[in-house]
């Protein structure tokens, strides 16, 4: 029976590092990257390739590491070697590209169908799964539609996958927590 793990915190908390330190621990790693730096990246401003770019050097070289922007139920699903443990980063930007793309026709309830689509592979697949993502309930009401739903959507996405983990940490400040 696999186990599934959620590590929430806001941005720059230390979440993704904890997360790798969790999935350290393990000999046979995926790291599942939702943020796709190749030709097709949504992501065309230099700051968030360098981004990507230091999550790729703070993981270790033998990790086997697939990009799924989008369907990470079949990327999860797909992976048939011998792992220990997958390590998703981050929900959040996977929320986003399903927003942005073409998912933003059909509306929220769609994204809300993929996240329990994902929780019940990841319950079901014979290693563990971990998941980082930004908790983005803390600030304040964004200014705009877009923000303001995108927020929403991403908080009601954390709820489901919080419900579903058997254990969830809220990384600040570099400082993890177990919550549940």
């Amino acid at each position: 029976m696999s186990e599934l793990t959620l590590v929430i915190g806001g941005t720059r908390s230390g979440k993704s590092a904890f997360a790798t330190e969790l999935a350290k621990k393990h000999k046979h790693v995926c790291y599942i990257a939702t943020a796709d730096s190749g030709q097709s990246s949504q992501f065309d401003d230099g700051e968030m390739l360098e981004r990507i770019q230091k999550h790729r050097e703070n993981r270790p070289a033998e990790w086997k590491t697939v990009e799924a922007p989008l369907e990470l139920d079949k990327a999860v699903s797909s992976l048939n070697e011998n792992l220990e443990v997958v390590l998703i980063d981050c929900i959040t930007i996977y929320v986003t590209n399903m927003l942005l793309g073409s998912i933003k026709e059909e509306g929220d309830g769609r994204i809300i169908d993929a996240i329990n689509k994902l929780c019940s592979v990841c319950k079901n697949v014979p290693f563990n799964v971990i998941m980082v993502t930004n908790e983005v309930g803390y600030g304040v009401v964004p200014d705009n539609a877009l923000s303001r739903r995108f927020r929403d959507i991403a908080g009601y996405t954390n709820q489901i996958i919080a419900s579903e983990a058997d254990n969830v940490y809220l990384v600040t400040a570099g400082i993890e927590n177990k919550i549940k």
